[in-house]
């Protein structure tokens, strides 16, 4: 499996693809400066195989390298995994 993360600001999702198929993203929205993590789906079947968590390190990742923007964890898996994965704990709202 090679997955590739795209962003998809026209939909407002991150989306990660195995070649031409979607298997999984994160919908999101821009309040001001920040950037509220809505909503991770992945189909049952790519459950437990790291395909949700990628999408977020990869969110995570831009935010860090390209803006002043800050996150804030709606979806309850983006909350645990940020919980999992504390080094990106700077990028959250206070």
């Amino acid at each position: 499996m090679s997955l590739t993360v795209t962003h998809e600001p026209d939909a407002d999702r991150y989306a990660v693809y195995d070649g031409d198929e979607l298997q999984g993203f994160i919908i999101y929205e821009h309040a001001g400066t920040t950037l509220r993590l809505l909503h991770a789906e992945v189909p049952p079947m790519m459950r437990g195989k790291g395909v949700g968590g990628e999408v977020v390190r990869v969110i995570l990742d831009h935010l860090r390298e390209s803006t002043t923007d800050r996150v804030q964890p709606v979806c309850g898996f983006v909350v645990a995994w940020m919980r999992r994965n504390p080094d990106y704990a700077e990028l959250t709202t206070r």
